[in-house]
């Protein structure tokens, strides 16, 4: 990590990466309890339907792995482009209920973790891997973050 982000190795900063699966659970509770519900609104804004037990399913794969990832990330430099791509799939999904709120005029469930949490967490992950990472890897890992989100919807809707 980047001494402006990581505080040399020691204390707070150290440690900072765990907020990413840490936001991701808050974000998933609000999307499961905030308002109508996350699959509910996309039923109502959107005409098409998250599965509630797609969700579940879906989420109770994603989340734990993407926690170990982000251990392993923590530990292991040549995975910690990971963080990145961890970082940018947050910041493209706080957008996108941002978008649906403002499309719909309505509140997407997840709006609020994803603006107070994923936004300046993701975007601390970006701007980290941009300074520390080989412009490729760095580029890799945020294309990876787009193919996941593409993934992640894809399977969600269908």
């Amino acid at each position: 990590m980047s001494n402006a982000i990581s505080g040399g190795g020691s204390g707070i900063g150290k440690w900072w990466p765990l907020l990413l699966p840490t936001a991701y659970l808050l974000h998933l509770l609000e999307e499961w309890f905030g308002g109508e519900g996350f699959a509910s609104w996309t039923m109502r804004a959107l005409g098409a339907p998250v599965s509630p037990t797609r969700f579940i399913v879906l989420n109770s794969i994603v989340w734990p792995l993407f926690a170990v990832l982000t251990l392993l990330a923590m530990r292991r430099p040549r995975v910690a482009w990971f963080l990145t791509t961890f970082g940018a799939l947050i910041v493209i999904n706080a957008s996108l209920h941002a978008l649906g709120s403002l499309a719909t005029a309505s509140y997407s469930p997840g709006l609020i973790t994803g603006v107070l949490l994923y936004l300046p967490f993701g975007g601390i992950a970006v701007a980290d891997g941009l300074q520390r990472l080989p412009h490729q890897t760095f580029v890799a890992a945020i294309a990876l973050a787009v193919a996941i989100h593409a993934v992640v919807a894809f399977i969600a809707f269908v």
